[in-house]
């Protein structure tokens, strides 16, 4: 959401939205961050703490948010988007009508694997944000490991691409799937309707 973009980038302009090509979002990694705000519900024999990332699959698509960082700090956005890389990615209208990108921008793609994370953070960093939790790899969840979205996250996302209108609404609950690459977000939450009634606690 802008609102979110904003509290890293507070001086960055012209917030709209675009679509990518060829990619689909999955619901498919821990998230250090989950853990250090308290929001991993401790659900026995369930681990509710995936974050979102996207990953390539032909003929997807996926509407993301595009915007302007005039005198980006690279340090801060490398560390707030931790466990990816940056990568350039073509961007094209909504409509889709027309003929090649309209621009390019960096895209927040995962890292290759957890030694990537290591080899630029420290093993210190992963034994923090995630060893201390129990957990061991970050990328390491394959479509059989169960991992699930971290509710109060996830109702989060709805919500603020129900705010960026019907498009960006409609392409979340379509073009985001679980681990599973099979059940997409809208049957998740027809599944499991209470997670949009979980609130996040006073701290945020």
């Amino acid at each position: 959401s802008e609102k979110s973009a904003r509290s890293t980038f507070p001086d960055l302009t012209g917030f709209r939205l675009a679509r990518v090509q060829g990619y689909r979002r999955v619901f498919r990694h821990p998230a250090g961050v989950f853990f250090e705000r308290g929001i991993v519900p401790e659900t026995e024999g369930s681990l509710q703490c995936s974050s979102l990332s996207v990953e390539k699959c032909e003929g997807s698509s996926v509407v993301v948010a595009v915007m302007e960082l005039p005198g980006l700090d690279w340090d801060a956005l490398a560390r707030r988007e931790e466990e990816y890389e940056l990568e350039l990615t073509p961007f094209h209208p909504l409509d889709q009508e027309q003929d090649g990108p309209m621009g390019e921008g960096l895209m927040c793609v995962p890292l290759a694997k957890d030694e990537d994370f290591v080899k630029k953070w420290g093993q210190e960093r992963f034994e923090q944000a995630y060893g201390r939790h129990g957990i061991t790899s970050i990328w390491g969840w394959g479509p059989e490991s169960g991992i699930l979205p971290c509710p109060i996250y996830l109702r989060h996302c709805v919500l603020a691409a129900e705010k960026a209108g019907p498009v960006a609404h409609a392409s979340f609950l379509d073009d985001s799937y679980l681990v599973d690459r099979k059940t997409t977000i809208r049957e998740y939450l027809r599944i499991k309707p209470e997670i949009m009634e979980m609130l996040p606690p006073p701290s945020l």
